[in-house]
């Protein structure tokens, strides 16, 4: 701060550090980088190449602002060919009048001639005082000059040897652009007009609130005193934008006529997408990757861009259907013989935006726009945007998608698909309203972009979202929106413009956005390779592992029907509703039989062991529900006794079970089948079963609950519970744990699939208030299912843990959380956003033969996964494919537009154009490092990428 304010006041040293004879210094430069202080000569000739800076003035207490033309800097405009003007080595012979001499206008002049005003300025710290002179002394006009710091006043010196009507291309030359053809008054420079273009399309400031800043800057504190140059803004803003098209169009090197452009020759487009005899190669139609070549378009509408009619009806068009806007004529003609033709489509949900807008306001002559984009890339189509005039009807996208083909270098042969909200209704009739209109022989397929698919019925889910379309790759088919998020934001600055600067205005933000994109798409497609490369191993990986877990027979015939519905996709769209969810047949709960092998007594042992700590497990379930149910003070006579009678069953079965168990191995060690330390461990528990048994006899009039937790808390005794030393043992029961813990994974998929039909087709369509409760009380049982499989299955991996596991086995039977046994969103709720990348939990992924036995149910939930998961690898590894041919057509459009501008340069050259062959040469010179920059970034990204170079 100290620092700044020292600045506030004069140096100590105060001679002027230029000259040689060491001036009083009294001015200094605002606009400079170390703004040193100066005398006026210095001062002056310093700043004859920057007349437009600020300057400031000393007046003997603080610094006031001030203007060059107070030290006799003034503008001279060079003859933009042949000599210059002048040369700026002669000096004026009288020193006194600090003016640099111009051969035949300042030779002779004295000081005396000059406006007093310049050489004594007054010390009041009004700028305001100063009044600025209208000519200087040989008659030189003063002139306004907007510059980015403000508005200057200063004396424009010109030359009219080669007539006045090449002074306007002198002003052009010397980078001034003058607001008349005439009478010169008031100029903008092009540096100004640059920063407002760039400031209209990055930060969206509209001509008004640019002009403002430009007044603070002249006179902070009074902006109003400012001259209003605005209209002079808008209309030189104008011409300026149309000016620089032409110039990167290449006008400026061929013979055409500039005030009738051809239909969207100044627009660009997306080097990415592949475009015949643009960026494709001569042989692509012998390529076996046919499906790659297909065009993705996405259309949508936007019905914020609206318009207010105008009183005053004067248009004045400078590049009308150039660009990305179509000719109003044209479309014109188009809508007054086209045919709309409503449909009752399959989707017969309501859009609300679409039947909002059709009503539309009368103050509006111009109700939004309607757009076609690449929908890969996010490229506006050349002449594919056009007004909408009472909401978005078919006729209008009919017309912006026919541009789009026609604009884009689209071949027949490369086939078209369309991405539109609504595409359900649109493509009913299309052929009808303008089949006779589209390319012979081109195949237009259709699809609903991922997010508004998501509205509509499920039908259109599985029939049009384009994670289930062959060829469509990973394309959301939304990018539009994210292109009107941009342009919103400066369309409310042209509501009430005429139409035509409305239009060109919407067009340069189309084609800047379009620019922007193109300088990061090499960046762009690098990213989405290597996301694309990552996601294809990671979606390939979960479809081997799910396809593990279905017989070879399932899987063969769900191939079979997937690939007759896609190829029938085009001409019966049902077709994919194969994808759906069949509701399955009621079945029984299925468990996977045993091992149909003999098994010895040591392995009889402790599957009896793992049977009984299942029902202890059970037994301790149902005693813990019946607990919470109800108090112990309140608890109904006949709920215990249904209780107790239920506990009383499960634990005589698990003490005979113990009893059978201790029978089996007292003979097996008597028979010497056993070591003698299995016997000691078997008659053991024997001795625990007989104890179990007596004390569940003993107290089987007392509480239910302390009757079954005296059963269920006894130990068992296994290898993997009392630490058995045989490995043999700890053996036979880590295998024994693998088959339950593959039987536990078994039923819980099962029980999993019940409960999501639950869901999904009963109480999702229930009729009555009874089905409904029904179908809850079903869920509330499978819960319980689900958790007695989940406790059962943990204490079975904890053991497996126990007994020393290795790791293959421990990764394939991993711990059981919460979110591993959720029910599926493919089933509950099909159309749900993200249910096309859904994929389940590891223990649908665990290899083991489930369909032996298992329930239809349980078929149809894997057949449904299996595939979405299907899709899913295919659609990320078409996206590495197709990633991989867009790097190349990146390149190769860029090595086009090289050899396009080379072509330019040599016309340039024969017809010793120096000008326009240097222009050409920049342009050639920035095209062929753009290809060469790309093709480096690909190859570091892509290890199998081809360049297109030779």
């Amino acid at each position: 701060l100290a620092a700044l304010l020292s600045r506030e006041a004069l140096p100590n040293y105060r001679r002027c550090m230029q000259c040689p004879e060491h001036r009083h210094a009294r001015w200094r430069c605002k606009d400079c980088t170390t703004s040193p202080l100066l005398c006026r000569f210095c001062m002056r000739h310093s700043h004859l190449d920057n007349p437009l800076h600020r300057i400031e003035y000393w007046t003997g207490s603080f610094f006031r602002p001030a203007h060059l033309w107070e030290v006799g800097v003034y503008v001279l405009v060079q003859h933009h060919l042949g000599v210059m003007v002048y040369s700026n080595d002669e000096e004026v012979p009288i020193a006194d009048s600090d003016l640099v001499a111009i051969s035949g206008y300042l030779d002779n002049i004295t000081i005396s001639d000059a406006n007093h005003a310049m050489f004594n300025p007054p010390s009041s710290f009004s700028i305001f005082d100063i009044h600025a002179p209208r000519q200087d002394a040989l008659n030189n006009h003063y002139v306004r000059v907007v510059h980015v710091n403000g508005v200057h006043h200063i004396a424009l010196v010109t030359c009219s040897c080669r007539g006045a009507e090449a002074i306007h291309a002198d002003l052009m030359y010397c980078r001034l652009v003058p607001t008349t053809f005439s009478r010169y008054q008031t100029l903008f420079t092009v540096a100004v007009l640059d920063d407002f273009r760039i400031s209209n399309l990055e930060c969206k400031a509209s001509a008004y609130q640019y002009f403002q800043k430009l007044r603070r800057l002249t006179y902070p504190m009074a902006p109003s005193r400012t001259p209003n140059l605005y209209q002079e803004l808008l209309r030189l803003s104008r011409a300026w934008r149309w000016l620089k098209k032409i110039k990167w169009a290449g006008y400026g090197h061929e013979a055409v006529d500039f005030n009738q452009p051809t239909p969207g020759e100044l627009a660009n487009f997306c080097p990415a997408c592949p475009q015949s005899g643009i960026n494709l190669p001569s042989n692509w139609k012998e390529d076996p990757n046919a499906w790659v070549y297909k065009r993705l378009f996405v259309a949508d509408g936007n019905f914020k861009a609206d318009h207010i009619r105008q009183k005053n009806k004067s248009e004045v068009w400078l590049s009308e259907g150039g660009g990305m806007m179509s000719k109003t004529e044209d479309y014109e003609r188009f809508l007054a013989s086209a045919v709309e033709r409503q449909t009752k489509a399959p989707c017969s949900n309501q859009f609300r935006a679409i039947e909002l807008a059709m009503l539309g306001s009368k103050a509006c002559d111009v109700t939004g726009v309607v757009a076609v984009a690449c929908a890969r890339h996010g490229f506006f189509a050349p002449n594919g945007i056009a007004n909408l005039f009472r909401g978005e009807q078919q006729k209008n996208v009919d017309w912006v998608l026919l541009q789009a083909l026609k604009r884009t270098n689209v071949d027949p042969t490369q086939g078209a698909m369309l991405i539109y909200d609504i595409a359900c209704q649109y493509f009913v009739h299309l052929q009808d309203r303008i089949g006779h209109l589209l390319p012979e022989k081109l195949s237009l397929d259709r699809a609903i972009g991922l997010f508004h698919v998501h509205g509509h019925k499920e039908e259109c889910f599985f029939r049009f979202a384009t994670s289930f379309i062959p060829g469509a790759a990973v394309t959301a088919g939304e990018i539009l929106e994210t292109l009107w998020s941009s342009l919103n934001a400066i369309t409310p600055t042209v509501r009430t413009a005429t139409l035509a600067n409305r239009a060109e205005t919407i067009d340069d933000h189309a084609t800047d956005s379009n620019h922007k994109k193109m300088l990061n798409i090499a960046s762009t497609l690098c990213t989405r390779y290597s996301q694309a490369s990552a996601m294809a191993h990671t979606t390939g990986q979960y479809f081997e592992n799910l396809s593990s877990t279905i017989s070879v027979a399932n899987r063969a015939q769900w191939e079979i029907e997937i690939e007759l519905a896609e190829s029938r996709r085009l001409t019966d769209p049902a077709a994919m509703d194969i994808l759906r969810v069949q509701k399955p047949k009621q079945n029984d709960e299925s468990m996977l039989p045993t091992e149909g092998r003999d098994y010895t007594l040591v392995e009889e042992w402790v599957q009896m062991a793992l049977n009984v700590e299942e029902k202890h497990t059970q037994s301790a379930a149902q005693s813990a529900v019946a607990h919470l149910a109800t108090t112990h003070w309140e608890m109904a006579d006949s709920a215990t006794a249904g209780t107790a009678t239920a506990s009383t069953a499960i634990a005589g079965s698990a003490t005979a079970d113990l009893a059978t168990a201790g029978t089996a191995m007292a003979s097996m060690a008597m028979a010497g089948s056993a070591t003698a330390g299995s016997a000691t461990a078997i008659s053991a528990t024997a001795g625990s079963a007989t104890a179990i048994s007596a004390t569940a006899t003993a107290d089987s009039a007392s509480s239910p609950i302390g009757q079954t937790f005296s059963v269920h808390s006894m130990p068992l005794s296994m290898p993997s519970t009392s630490q058995s030393p045989n490995p043999l043992h700890r053996a036979i029961e880590l295998i024994l744990r693998e088959q339950q813990a593959a039987r536990l994974l078994n039923s819980l998929r099962e029980t999993i699939a019940d409960k999501s039909f639950q869901y999904s087709h009963v109480l999702r369509v229930a009729p009555r208030k009874t089905v409904s409760s029904r179908a809850r009380s079903a869920v509330v049982q499978l819960n319980d299912r689900i958790s007695f499989y989940c406790r059962v299955y943990s204490r079975c991996q904890l053991a497996m843990t126990r007994l020393g596991a290795n790791k293959k086995i421990l990764s394939k039977f991993r711990v059981l959380s919460k979110k591993d046994v959720k029910s599926s969103t493919a089933l509950l709720d099909p159309n749900k956003p993200g249910s096309s990348t859904l994929q389940l939990s590891w223990i649908w992924q665990v290899e083991s033969n489930i369909d032996q036995g298992s329930t239809q149910a349980l078929q149809e939930f894997q057949r449904v996964h299996w595939l979405r998961a299907r899709a899913q690898k295919q659609r990320w590894k078409e996206e590495v494919i197709l990633v991989g041919y867009e790097m190349q057509w990146t390149v190769r459009f860029f090595i086009h537009k090289q050899e396009d501008w080379e072509r330019r340069r040599t016309m340039a050259n024969d017809n010793q154009a120096t000008g326009p062959a240097a222009y050409a040469a920049r342009k050639a010179a920035m095209w062929g490092w753009m290809a060469q920059d790309a093709n480096d970034s690909f190859k570091r990204t892509n290890s199998i990428y081809i360049t297109p170079f030779l």
